[in-house]
């Protein structure tokens, strides 16, 4: 059983994955539940359970993939939806994305990952931390940890709560 959360605030935490392979997936459940320890309650679910209904209490981490430049498959509509919106319709959205890729694919590393930052910061969202990428063919466990470090103080500071110490 999960030791008992010293300072649970309660403050909603949204992860959203897009993923085929199933990578982009563990990782929004590590994030959950190191969120859940940090006082976070927290939900994990598919980027397309979320069209057009992000959140603006709390705070939204979307990690995802690319497969040759395109959606993971529980991606795509909340993609298409991305393009598609108006400006300023996810006003009030605090967010933070880790995208996972390999470099080898050169032409179409990272794409999505950044499609949904860029959509998301010019559609009105706030960005909470910078966006992670993770490159399997180097050190991805690296590039996340690194990601996630700076990730969980710049979430504490935008949803004002402090964080429990490990």
């Amino acid at each position: 059983a999960p030791a008992p959360v010293k300072n649970a605030h309660g403050t909603p935490l949204l992860v959203l994955y897009g993923s085929n392979l199933g990578t982009a997936e563990g990782i929004a459940r590590d994030l959950a539940e190191t969120g859940r320890q940090q006082g976070f309650s927290a939900e994990v679910a598919p980027l397309n359970d979320y069209v057009n209904e992000l959140p603006q209490d709390g705070a939204v981490l979307i990690v995802s993939a690319s497969y040759n430049g395109n959606p993971p498959d529980n991606a795509d509509e909340f993609v298409q939806w991305l393009n598609e919106m108006e400006d300023g319709a996810v006003n009030g959205v605090h967010y933070a994305v880790f995208g996972c890729g390999d470099r080898n694919w050169a032409n179409t590393y990272q794409r999505i990952p950044s499609l949904i930052d860029e959509q998301l910061s010019k559609k009105g969202a706030q960005r909470i931390s910078e966006t992670g990428d993770g490159d399997a063919s180097d050190d991805f466990e690296g590039d996340y940890e690194k990601w996630e470090a700076t990730l969980w103080p710049n979430l504490a500071e935008a949803m004002n709560i402090e964080l429990n110490e490990n």
